[in-house]
């Protein structure tokens, strides 16, 4: 395996203060789009704001804090009563409440508001999903949920053991050259990292969604 690495885009990295401010403080309806996020979820929603002023933007970092595990999710999400998302029988996204609320939450604020990263905290493992560029979390959270439903099995194992991380998702060193763009349409579908526990210390893993094969990489590095 190749060197891999967790990267998000440096132009796209959140730059966080050390303190969390009020929804009034950082964007007008923040309120009403976490209550859509918890609603949709059955989750506690959490955020940390970023607004920059010179750009004038605003970047979101989300926690979805649930208690139940992710099978149950992933049963309900196929069955389209969970996460606020409804497919067509090809399997491609129909409606996503989650889209439709951060798109409400950007006509009421005269500046960009976009998602830096969403982690989905489950009892049983986390999904952490970073940004790649302007809009990808909205645009492709859907099919990111359906290809963790696809490939479960794969991702614990044949069913026998949980990853506690799953990351979505990381990409080859030699990809990440000076200059070259990351805004393809597929990039969050060729290799997610994944950590697992193990009695002496804990084992990270590379999974390759084409191969649907988990990988070891000890050169596998999370920033």
């Amino acid at each position: 395996l190749e060197h891999f690495s967790h990267v998000i885009p440096k132009e796209n990295q959140p730059k966080f203060p050390p303190w969390r401010l009020t929804s009034i403080e950082v964007a007008n309806g923040l309120d009403e789009f976490l209550k859509v996020l918890e609603r949709d979820f059955f989750a506690e929603a959490k955020v940390q704001c970023n607004f920059d002023a010179e750009t004038k933007k605003t970047d979101l970092v989300l926690g979805i804090h649930l208690n139940f595990g992710i099978t149950e999710s992933l049963h309900y999400l196929n069955k389209g009563s969970w996460g606020g998302m409804t497919f067509t029988e090809h399997n491609t996204l129909a409606s996503s409440s989650f889209k439709d609320a951060l798109l409400r939450l950007n006509q009421q604020n005269s500046y960009s508001i976009d998602i830096a990263e969403i982690s989905f905290h489950f009892r049983d493992t986390s999904v952490i999903v970073s940004r790649l560029y302007d809009q990808s979390i909205p645009q492709q959270l859907g099919d990111i949920l359906l290809m963790v439903s696809e490939h479960f099995v794969y991702l614990t194992k044949g069913l026998t053991e949980m990853p506690y991380e799953i990351f979505v998702p990381v990409f080859e060193d030699k990809a990440q050259k000076a200059g070259e763009p990351l805004q393809k349409h597929n990039d969050y579908f060729d290799f997610w990292g994944l950590y697992f526990e193990d009695e002496k210390q804990h084992q990270v893993m590379v999974y390759s969604l084409e191969e649907r094969k988990l990988n070891q990489d000890d050169l596998f590095l999370l920033e």
